[in-house]
């Protein structure tokens, strides 16, 4: 276990999620976990308990490797900061904002209503006619000011759309 972690076997990734099977007292458990498993059971734990840990271990994969920052463009939205920049230069937004443009990045070619906005970013909050239509303005001046160039554009009658992956 400790050369597969410190990647000393070719064919066996090092971040591997591994379950150990072993005995279940309290020193064994410790060494599989201190070795580097990422969960430890006893040797005679069931099929279903077993399958149970098989499950949450790959969920956590698989949320730790999913997508943290979204490019479009020269426009670059992390996630997991929560930051934004354009061409590697950090952009100041506000939380809303960052909720608007994160939509926009996600599905780079679509075109999103005022009302699908809404309701996805102000979560079905109370809002005035013109609470989308300002924050997008001042979206879209924030990253035309940082040089993003014309990225966010108004099709009438149908909403908005971010032009940097067309």
């Amino acid at each position: 276990m400790r050369s597969v972690r410190a990647g000393r076997h070719p064919r066996v990734h090092p971040g591997l999620p591994v379950i150990t099977l072993g005995a279940g007292d309290e020193l064994t458990t410790l060494r599989a976990y201190e070795s580097g498993s990422d969960h430890h059971l006893p040797a005679d734990t069931g099929y279903v308990l077993l399958r149970a840990v098989i499950a949450t271990v790959v969920r956590r994969v698989l949320e730790e490797t999913s997508v943290r920052h979204l490019d479009a463009g020269a426009i670059t939205v992390d996630l997991t900061g929560r930051t934004v920049t354009v061409a590697d230069a950090p952009v100041h937004v506000s939380r809303l904002e960052f909720e608007l443009l994160a939509k926009f990045a996600a599905d780079p070619v679509r075109v999103f209503s005022k009302h699908e906005l809404a309701r996805c970013v102000w979560r079905g909050q109370q809002i005035s006619q013109r609470t989308v239509d300002s924050h997008i303005a001042r979206l879209r001046s924030r990253l035309t000011a940082a040089g993003a160039g014309p990225v966010l554009v108004t099709r009438w009658g149908q909403g908005w759309a971010l032009t940097s992956a067309h």
